[in-house]
C-alpha cells in the first residue's frame, strides 16, 4: 500500500511518498487473494476493491494519514515502508547529497544495511506500482543529475499524479528535498534509528503498564465479605488486598483505615460496589480500593 520514490545525486536528494494504509480483516486465504489482485494491478479502483472485499467477506479499512517520508534536517531526507504484525518489519531509505542508505529493520534489530554513493533512484512499493514508476522514470532519470533539484521534485510529483488513481495510493502525498551534503550521514542514521528503538521501548512499557492497570480494574471487588474490624481497622481476608491507586505499581495493604459506624468484630462486606457492615445498612468508607488478590 505504498509508493516511495527517492533520488540522490551530486545536486541533492529528493524523496516523495503517499500516505495510504490499508488494513485487512477476515479469512487469511481470502485476504491473500484480495491482496494479490490488488498488488498485481488487477483491481483498478477503490470501488472495485470494496466490491471484491465484500464478495470475499473481507473487511478493509483505508486510512490516508500516515506520512511515510520526512525531512530529518536540511541535509537528510528519509522514507519508510513497514509491515506490522507479529513482527514489525521496516525498510528505510535515507538520502543526502550524493549518498543514500537502505536499511532493513526487524523489530529492534537492523538486519541489513546498504550504503550507496554517486547518484541513483530507490523505489519502494508493491510490484505493480514499482514497475509503473520505473517505466515512467526510465528515460527521465538519466537526466536527473543535470537538473535543478526543484525540477526533480516536479518530475517525481508528476509520477504521483499519474499513479494516484490506483487504490493503493492516496490522493495526497509528501515531497521533500535537500541540496547539501551531510558529512556525518551514518551518525544521523544511527541516531534516527536509535530514536525509533527508544520509542518502541516506551510503547512496549506503556502496553505492559496498561495491562497491569486493566488487571487491577478487573479485580476490583463488587460483592462479598472482605474482612473484619480489629482494633478499629479493617483486616482483609487472605484472598483480598487493598491498593492506594489504580496504577501499574500501586502500594498494597492488608490492614487499612476505614470510617463509619462500626465496632470491633464487625464483618465488612461489599454489596454492588458499596462497603457496609454485614447485616446492616451502615456504610463504611475508605481511601483504598479493594481487589482480589
Amino acid at each position: 500500500m505504498t509508493l516511495v520514490i527517492c533520488y540522490y545525486g551530486k545536486n541533492g536528494a529528493v524523496i516523495g511518498g503517499d500516505r495510504r494504509q490499508i488494513f485487512f480483516r477476515g479469512n487469511e486465504e481470502k485476504r491473500k487473494l484480495l491482496e494479490e489482485k490488488l498488488y498485481s494491478g488487477e483491481i483498478k479502483t477503490e470501488e472495485e476493491l470494496y466490491k471484491l472485499a465484500e464478495e470475499l467477506g473481507v473487511k478493509i479499512i483505508i486510512e490516508d494519514d500516515r506520512e511515510k517520508v520526512r525531512k530529518i534536517s536540511d541535509t537528510v531526507v528519509c522514507g519508510e515502508v513497514r509491515s506490522l504484525g507479529v513482527d514489525a518489519k521496516r525498510r528505510r531509505v535515507y538520502a543526502t547529497k550524493g549518498k543514500c542508505a537502505i536499511i532493513d529493520i526487524l523489530n529492534d534489530t537492523i538486519t541489513k544495511e546498504i550504503i550507496k554513493e554517486g547518484f541513483g533512484l530507490v523505489i519502494f512499493g508493491n510490484k505493480f506500482l514499482k514497475n509503473r514508476a520505473e517505466e515512467e522514470l526510465r528515460n527521465k532519470a538519466k537526466l536527473f543529475p543535470m537538473m535543478p533539484i526543484q525540477q526533480i521534485e516536479s518530475e517525481i510529483r508528476e509520477i504521483f499524479e499519474k499513479l494516484k488513481w490506483h487504490p493503493t495510493v492516496s490522493k495526497e502525498y509528501d515531497i521533500y528535498s535537500v541540496n547539501k551534503y551531510e558529512k556525518n550521514f551514518e551518525e544521523v542514521i544511527k541516531k534516527d534509528i536509535g530514536d525509533l528503538f527508544e520509542y518502541r521501548e516506551k510503547l512496549r512499557q506503556q502496553l505492559i503498564d496498561f495491562g497491569k492497570v486493566m488487571s487491577i480494574v478487573n479485580k476490583i471487588v463488587k460483592n462479598g465479605e472482605i474482612g473484619v474490624i480489629k482494633d478499629g481497622k479493617l483486616h482483609l481476608y487472605d484472598e483480598y488486598i487493598a491498593v492506594d491507586k489504580i496504577d501499574p505499581n500501586p502500594n498494597t495493604f492488608k490492614i487499612i483505615e476505614v470510617k463509619g459506624n462500626f465496632k470491633d468484630g464487625d464483618v465488612i462486606v461489599i454489596e454492588n460496589g458499596d462497603m457496609k457492615v454485614k447485616g446492616t445498612d451502615e456504610r463504611v468508607e475508605t481511601d483504598y480500593i479493594i481487589i482480589s488478590k
